[in-house]
């Protein structure tokens, strides 16, 4: 029996809903090893069942066996999955007298029910006092006629007849009536469980649930609606800021808001609640993570952090704040409050802190005015970029890993004087490394003035496992 065959038996199991199938597979040409496979789909609800009784098949003869059975095993799950959503919809408009909730759930269970019978309809009337629809097909008879019972929201079905005259019904797996809403009715359950759910995850489990292929935009606009309807309208959310910082400081006294606008437009916020910062400064290391990243969304606007690690070396978030862009301006502003909060919390009692940030100026600036005699050091992976940008491009394939070979010595060794004996050597190999193509101190000077910081620090032991 060839691939071709299990498959055409397949067939024979989705086309006339066979009960058992058997098939007996042998190696060709020797028929020394055999095996009997059986498909059955009686008594089951959740599609065919794959048993295979084996007799000794050797694994260089079987695989391409193996293979079509794994295949249709997968397709009959996937259809098994399909009948279990699809069935329920094939029967959930029942005829004359069925009555709805509202005029909103008659027209989803119409958009259910033909999706699931693989037909399209037309509305010939839709609004909030009757609707009719009929078949896609000019010809056909098939028609709904329903409306508003009395002066309530309830709808009922006045006339239908359920006949199709038009033939079969659409043979591809796409569907015109599986629109944006159809899809956030699908998903929005699904997404408050998982608000990371995947617009490419979306298209596969529809497709395998209810036998519709979705294209990419319209399982993400469908998310983006659902997720507005259990969220709420992302851009109004900025007029409930006001409303948010207070409830903040009524729920959890003694943390710090700060918020402002320009001319009644967000421009800038900060927020830092006393139980994170109470739990860095009495269970977390002395070590302060600052970054800002750009927030992916139509409303733009950049995401300022600082951020510790506990004791499970997990992201411990101490305070944030989001700013129409990352300037100088904001960081200033940003570590200004947050100096402020840190001072403020009971349990801080003049603690030295490590900071660890990438060079955007301003931070470089900002640590040492507001944190006076506190530790800065580098991100290694922003270090390392520097250094393969501004000095490894003048050297040859075989100097470069050599030289960053080098570095990483430089930046994870413990010990001070072993740093500067290390820094001496990597400042005579590269000498080029001394100034950028700009003219500005690249490496590896700026790990002298700045990083040479490592080796001093007092809380090394405490710290050092995390350098990167």
């Amino acid at each position: 029996m060839s691939d071709k065959d299990v498959h055409n038996m397949h067939q024979i199991h989705v086309n006339l809903n066979a009960a058992v199938i058997e098939m007996v597979v042998t190696h060709s040409p020797s028929l020394i090893e055999a095996a009997d496979v059986v498909i059955n789909t009686s008594g089951s609800s959740h599609g065919a069942e794959i048993s295979w009784r084996s007799k000794n098949i050797s694994k260089s003869s079987s695989s391409n066996f193996v293979q079509v059975v794994e295949e249709t095993r997968a397709a009959i799950e996937e259809e098994g999955s399909q009948r279990n959503s699809l069935d329920a919809w094939k029967s959930c408009i029942e005829g004359v007298g069925q009555e709805f909730t509202n005029v909103e759930t008659l027209r989803d269970a119409i958009r259910n029910f033909c999706i699931a019978n693989c037909r399209d309809f037309v509305f010939m009337k839709n609004d909030h006092e009757r609707v009719t629809v009929e078949c896609a097909y000019e010809e056909c008879e098939w028609r709904i006629h329903a409306s508003r019972l009395g002066n309530g929201e309830k709808f009922a079905i006045k006339k239908m007849n359920g006949n199709h005259t038009c033939g079969g019904g659409m043979q591809v797996r796409s569907h015109p009536k599986a629109s944006k809403r159809w899809v956030s009715n699908i998903v929005k359950d699904k997404l408050q469980d998982m608000p990371l759910y995947k617009p490419t995850d979306i298209v596969k489990d529809i497709r395998r649930e209810y036998g519709v292929q979705l294209p990419y935009h319209q399982a993400w606009h469908g998310k983006e609606l659902a997720m507005k309807e259990i969220y709420g309208d992302r851009s109004l959310s900025y007029d409930r800021i006001w409303w948010y910082c207070d409830a903040i400081i009524q729920t959890n006294p003694d943390s710090i808001t700060e918020y402002e606008t320009i001319e009644g437009r967000f421009r800038r916020l900060f927020i830092c609640f006393h139980a994170s910062l109470l739990g860095f400064i009495k269970g977390c290391r002395p070590l302060i993570f600052m970054d800002g990243t750009f927030i992916k969304h139509k409303d733009g606007g950049v995401l300022l952090g600082a951020t510790a690690k506990d004791g499970n070396d997990d992201m411990f978030p101490i305070a944030y704040g989001v700013v129409d862009t990352e300037t100088d301006e904001n960081w200033e502003w940003f570590f200004r409050i947050f100096k402020e909060a840190i001072h403020s919390c009971s349990a801080y009692h003049g603690q030295k802190f490590t900071f660890m940030t990438d060079r955007h100026q301003e931070i470089i600036k900002s640590v040492p005015k507001y944190f006076p005699g506190c530790y800065h050091s580098y991100c290694i992976r922003h270090v390392k970029e520097n250094f393969k940008n501004q000095v490894l491009v003048h050297y040859r394939a075989a100097d470069r890993k050599r030289l960053l070979d080098l570095l990483n010595a430089v930046v994870y060794t413990p010990r001070l004087n072993v740093f500067q004996k290390l820094i001496g050597k990597l400042t005579s190999e590269a000498p080029d490394s001394r100034r950028s193509e700009s003219g500005a101190i690249a490496m590896p000077q700026m790990l002298i003035n700045g990083a040479v910081e490592w080796g001093r620090l007092k809380y090394r032991k405490l710290i050092v496992d995390v350098v990167n």
